[in-house]
């Protein structure tokens, strides 16, 4: 994990109390800004022994352990498919080394287990009753123990109403921190025992400037208005911005110049050919796509303005003009309601195929 906060998130880390917080904090925001970066930061800096510097001062022997993934008293739960992200991938906070096996997980050797198996994308209940199962106790190291939960939406509804009756008692020495990206989707119960931390998205030029030093540290020259048309096509997400400029998610990189493609052929959308081709796609990812591509249908459409894809204009302009109006607000909900269940897709290219049939048919008279 990075030491540094990003630049953008300076005004709202000076706001941040760290001797006068409450026990249950939710930090939100748009997806691919750095959020969980954010969390990270302000969980370290709560655990930090340090009482002669700014927090976390990442030398004491409490930010060491945080950095390794051996502090006693943090506690990471996140689905299986965002474990990677914590500082190591046990999610309970507990050693690496330990033999007994953490609970709520398969062994990678069980007979029948397909190698192939994708990681779950939503927080088991199993993971939340761990996590919870010994906050009563006193912290190990004596001042706080930090439970960060990210993205608490993907919480299962047993483990939502798990940590709802946590919060409504909370125990002592004990702060939470919560992360969203969809605040619309976390029960209003939890969201009313959170103080809400909203983190925005940086500016355009700040984005850019921040990404040319990245992928130069990398050393990759980019001109600027290559970046600035996939910040444009990320919809300002700068995380996912420079995933997709440096490579580190090839599919994702493959699956939008694929997909838009596709969609700008309107009537003669190949539906079976580009389902083929993507049905093994994340759906979130797919759907923000096709979300963006409708949006900036309706955009031209109605007041000709392109947001997400200005160097596809020409091609959106084209498909504004022959697309029924009334299909295209349509199509608009059915894609809304997808969002819904993303993380819940069952027969996910059956669902895709759908999509893509309903898109054809907009332009039909």
């Amino acid at each position: 994990m990075s030491n540094q906060l990003y630049p953008w998130f300076t005004k709202a880390w000076s706001e941040i109390q760290l001797d006068r917080m409450p026990h249950a904090i939710m930090i939100h925001g748009q997806p691919g800004i750095g959020k969980f970066d954010f969390a990270l930061h302000l969980a370290k800096a709560l655990l930090c022994e340090d009482t002669s510097s700014a927090k976390p001062c990442c030398q004491c022997e409490a930010c060491h352990w945080f950095d390794t993934g051996n502090h006693p008293d943090f506690l990471g739960v996140v689905p299986e498919d965002h474990s990677h992200l914590l500082p190591h991938e046990a999610i309970d906070g507990s050693d690496q080394n330990d033999e007994k096996p953490k609970k709520g997980k398969k062994k990678a050797e069980d007979d029948g287990e397909k190698a192939d198996k994708k990681a779950s994308s939503f927080i088991k209940v199993d993971q939340v009753r761990d996590a919870l199962e010994g906050i009563n106790t006193a912290p190990h190291r004596g001042i706080q123990r930090v439970v960060l939960i990210n993205p608490v939406e993907t919480l299962q509804a047993v483990s939502a109403n798990t940590l709802l009756k946590t919060l409504e008692e909370p125990p002592e020495s004990t702060l939470f921190i919560l992360v969203s990206d969809r605040l619309d989707r976390v029960l209003p119960t939890i969201r009313s025992r959170c103080r809400l931390v909203a983190l925005p998205r940086p500016q355009s030029d700040q984005a850019v400037s921040w990404l040319k030093g990245q992928l130069a540290s990398q050393g990759m020259n980019v001109h600027e208005s290559d970046i600035e048309e996939v910040l444009s096509q990320m919809g300002g997400a700068v995380m996912d911005a420079l995933d997709h400029l440096s490579g580190a998610k090839e599919e994702s990189a493959n699956l939008s110049p694929m997909m838009l493609k596709a969609l700008a052929e309107g009537a003669k959308v190949n539906w079976l050919g580009i389902a083929e081709n993507t049905y093994k796609a994340p759906m979130p990812e797919f759907l923000v796509i096709f979300e963006r591509w409708i949006a900036d249908l309706l955009s031209a459409q109605q007041s000709g303005h392109v947001r997400y894809y200005p160097t596809m204009k020409s091609e959106l302009e084209r498909c504004a003009k022959v697309a029924n109006p009334n299909k295209l607000a349509d199509f608009w909900k059915v894609l809304l309601d997808a969002r819904r269940h993303e993380l819940h897709a069952l027969a996910q290219r059956v669902q895709m195929e759908a999509l893509f049939i309903r898109y054809q048919d907009i332009f039909k008279a």
